[in-house]
């Protein structure tokens, strides 16, 4: 029995998720806190509702900071439970905390690799390898308005895609072309073809 060799995602990753979380919860406090500042500044010095706003400031502000305290925990928490592997028979990918994630995607229905880099990846140099397969087409026909959500398997924080992507390659050409003829399996009138295919092969392995 093979062992399987799990990986884990390049440590950098946790510092994209991290500058992700940031910008997020700063665009969220910046639409939701400055209107109304805005909104305290334009008030009436004489109208008694005017601390309100700042009030809403305050509790806006503390709740983003408490929850972005926890997106890091998350983070903390999720990193190690990310790995993938490529196995016998298809792409392996684990993840989840409490909900635990298991997805197996055959190589045999693996129709197309794509890697990509946002612009976060690009600062710490790590890339996503994606796989799709029939279901879910290729990265052009999700970009081209499609129905298609997007890859059915996806690898982040891989510092060299480049070797992934082809070991991930050889393994659906395996798949899908086998070794020789001896792993075509064809039945009816297509049984005296192989048959000679056979034949013709045994004749050449003979020189």
């Amino acid at each position: 029995m093979n062992e399987i060799n799990w990986n884990i995602l390049d440590p950098a990753t946790k510092k994209v998720w991290r500058i992700k979380g940031i910008v997020i919860f700063g665009l969220i406090w910046l639409f939701t806190c400055v209107p109304t500042i805005i909104g305290w500044y334009y008030t009436p010095t004489s109208d008694p509702n005017r601390y309100i706003p700042i009030l809403i400031f305050i509790i806006t502000t503390i709740s983003l900071l408490i929850l972005l305290v926890i997106y890091n925990l998350w983070i903390k928490m999720y990193y190690p439970r990310y790995s993938y592997a490529l196995g016998k028979k298809g792409i392996l990918i684990n993840r989840g905390i409490w909900w635990k994630y298991r997805r197996t995607i055959p190589y045999a229905r693996v129709q197309h690799i794509s890697i990509d880099q946002g612009p976060f990846e690009q600062i710490f140099g790590i890339y996503r390898v994606n796989s799709y397969t029939a279901g879910t087409g290729s990265m052009g026909g999700a970009s081209a308005g499609s129905n298609i959500t997007g890859p059915e398997g996806q690898i982040l924080g891989v510092r060299n895609p480049e070797p992934l992507k082809e070991e991930i390659m050889n393994h659906v050409m395996q798949s899908k072309l086998g070794n020789g003829v001896n792993d075509i399996n064809i039945e009816g009138s297509s049984a005296d073809i192989l048959n000679e295919l056979r034949a013709i092969k045994k004749v050449l392995e003979k020189k």
